[in-house]
């Protein structure tokens, strides 16, 4: 009882103290606000993050590590041993390095075809995170398009300017060339810095896969001296991917869209395979559609019709497991 009224007296002091430090007009009152103000209004303001260049493909962007990207980057990596242990193995024929060429040429335009799978897959099995793969699909095209120039020149001795007169002056190879310059340009800009520079810029330049898919079959087909069958199996897809692309929303999305526009692809495939020889060899047309409907030879048209029928089957599946499952 007898130290409460010190107590007291000494709360009173230290207020009145406290109280003329904060209201007091001194001169120093400037100074002793900018020391008392948080040091945040002191200190530069935080840089923004620049976006990556590069960064590990088997990761997502927020750097977890993703399966679905590893199987990925396993699939796109395998063609290369494949290719490799054939021709270790003497199974590539009597030219190698022409037979390594036209197989890297093959996979690089399978990888733009699958790059362009991305965005009907996303819709149709309702499966956002398939679109990681974009990026990684269309940088294994560009790799495998700079491993068919590379042997393409390996092919001709490294004479670079035979290989480049070539380049500029036969119509297929032309296209070729395009196509490779167009490669070259979505794969330098294909980094997340380079989105971030170019803005709305960006999406109209990648725009040009669909060009650089369409030089890239057409400089396919051109190579092919007898059967192009062969080419017109990636073709049919190609044609069935814009056909999608096309088609009104609500119509690409239902189960009957996508068969209709399936039958479309797989009689544009026969017509085109027909007209083709028509064009290139002089064969009646019809005897040629007539042979994809009446042997059991396989012919393009039925693998296009093969892989598509197989998607329709995946899409239902896929909607009636979602269905059991809310």
């Amino acid at each position: 009882m007898f130290h409460r009224p010190n107590r007291l007296k000494a709360g009173i002091v230290i207020g009145i103290i406290h109280n003329s430090i904060i209201s007091s007009p001194h001169p120093s009152e400037s100074r002793m606000s900018t020391i008392i103000q948080p040091a945040a209004a002191t200190q530069p303001s935080a840089r923004p993050r620049r976006p990556a260049v590069f960064g590990v493909p088997w990761r997502t962007p927020a750097g977890r590590f993703s399966g679905l990207k590893l199987v990925t980057l396993l699939c796109c990596i395998a063609p290369t041993p494949f290719i490799v242990g054939q021709w270790a193995t003497d199974n590539l024929g009597g030219r190698p390095v022409h037979h390594a060429m036209l197989e890297t040429g093959f996979w690089a335009i399978r990888f733009l075809i699958l790059t362009l799978a991305v965005t009907p897959a996303r819709a149709l099995f309702d499966w956002p995170r398939v679109t990681m793969l974009r990026r990684m699909l269309g940088l294994a095209a560009a790799f495998y398009t700079f491993a068919h120039i590379i042997l393409y020149a390996a092919d001709e001795s490294f004479a670079l300017g035979f290989v480049l007169s070539q380049m500029l002056t036969i119509f297929y190879l032309i296209l070729g060339t395009i196509a490779t310059l167009g490669v070259i340009a979505l794969s330098l800009t294909s980094t997340d810095a380079a989105m971030a520079h170019l803005g709305k810029r960006w999406k109209l330049l990648h725009r040009l896969i669909y060009l650089i898919t369409a030089l890239s079959l057409w400089h396919f087909f051109l190579t092919q001296k007898i059967d192009v069958g062969l080419a017109m199996v990636p073709a049919g897809l190609f044609v069935w991917l814009m056909l999608w692309r096309g088609a009104p929303p609500g119509f690409r999305r239902s189960l009957g869209g996508i068969g209709l526009l399936a039958l479309a692809a797989v009689m544009i495939t026969a017509l085109g395979e027909a007209g083709w020889y028509a064009l290139k060899s002089g064969i009646n047309p019809w005897l040629v559609l007539k042979a994809n409907v009446s042997t059991m030879r396989p012919t393009a048209a039925m693998f296009v019709g093969v892989d598509l029928a197989l998607l329709i089957l995946l899409v239902a599946a896929r909607r009636v497991l979602k269905r059991r499952a809310a």
